[in-house]
């Protein structure tokens, strides 16, 4: 039976099977976050039956195969993986944000559920949360702790982890009027899509380092929940551009668009460049975070555009009144911005 036919929402009384929980990428900027994040990762899985593989039995292979960057393993890692573990699963990701700020701490997850056979993206599913978001009447109800608001947050990222009929069940994609957006669509995307599509490392046109990594992780995620594509996931793109030598940022060639597209088995590709990521933490600046996104879609045999746009939103933009409505967090507003834009292609 396929590994994704076994998981299920809720609890399970009877174990789903080993997964292979590998340290998420930090992008947060704060050291201290995986220490607080992940034994609450570990404690959900086993909540859904999963027998988590301990941390310390994972770390002398990762080390003796020189892996740094977790969330992008090739297949051949993936597989060796599950070999050497006995596992279907792996489970990668990344924090996108942690903020102790006094009085309203905030987080930000991104994770992916891998078949360690054949790299296939089970599951993604991505969570933010803020303490103010649980103010309440008379200001009474906001998290001040970090640590149950980290709490809140996991729980939050795994409440999608189910499956419907057989398969997956893809996520509704928003399709807010509130959000500003300029679109090019070729009309073949209605007749004849890209069947498999790969996400390129975005430029980052930001001050805030690690926002084009947030984006191709929350995009990722997007991609899958939305299911019109089949998605290559990050460790294939970054196996493919490595043994090609080719570091698409800005522009790309046809030549090395139509090898991109051979070495990662794919019809067409998403890049672009992020040109606004503020999380509302910045000094002087906005407190309401607010993203602007320019991205295109390529085909990779001929280089053609097939979709091509512009995104953007502040959380004080989704706002109906007084504080109702309002995103106060930077990760569920920039799914809102990328499930829009994937919307539209």
């Amino acid at each position: 039976m396929a590994a994704c036919l076994l998981l299920s929402a809720g609890t399970s009384s009877e174990a789903a099977g080993p997964v292979a929980l590998l340290p998420f990428e930090n992008v947060s900027g704060d050291i201290r976050s995986p220490e607080i994040i992940m034994p609450r990762i570990a404690s959900a899985l086993r909540d859904r039956g999963f027998e988590v593989v301990p941390p310390e039995t994972l770390e002398p292979f990762l080390a003796g195969r020189r892996i740094r960057t977790t969330a992008k393993l090739s297949r051949e890692e993936l597989a060796a993986l599950g070999r050497e573990f006995g596992t279907a699963w792996v489970l990668v990701g990344s924090i996108d944000l942690f903020a102790d700020t006094p009085g309203n701490p905030q987080w930000g997850v991104s994770s992916r559920l891998l078949e360690a056979g054949s790299g296939r993206i089970l599951w993604a599913d991505a969570a933010g949360r803020t303490g103010d978001d649980f103010t309440g009447f008379l200001d009474l109800g906001t998290i001040t702790s970090p640590e149950i608001l980290a709490d809140k947050t996991v729980q939050e990222l795994f409440r999608s982890l189910h499956l419907q009929g057989g398969g997956m069940e893809p996520a509704k994609v928003s399709r807010s009027r509130k959000l500003a957006r300029r679109v090019f669509r070729d009309p073949r995307m209605d007749s004849d899509p890209p069947k498999r599509v790969a996400v390129l490392p975005f430029e980052n046109g930001t001050e805030r380092r690690g926002a084009a990594l947030i984006v191709d992780d929350l995009t990722l995620v997007a991609l899958r929940q939305a299911g019109r594509f089949e998605v290559a996931d990050a460790g294939v793109v970054q196996r493919a551009l490595r043994s090609l030598g080719i570091a698409p940022y800005g522009g790309i060639d046809l030549e090395s668009l139509r090898r991109i597209g051979e070495a990662a088995g794919v019809d067409a590709v998403i890049l672009g460049r992020v040109e606004d990521y503020n999380e509302g933490l910045r000094p002087g600046a906005s407190t309401s975070p607010s993203i602007a996104l320019d991205a295109r879609m390529l085909e990779t045999g001929t280089g053609k555009i097939l979709w091509m746009g512009f995104h953007e939103a502040q959380g004080e933009g989704s706002q109906i009144v007084l504080e109702f409505g309002k995103i106060k967090s930077m990760v569920p507003l920039a799914m809102r911005v990328i499930a829009e834009m994937i919307g539209t292609m």
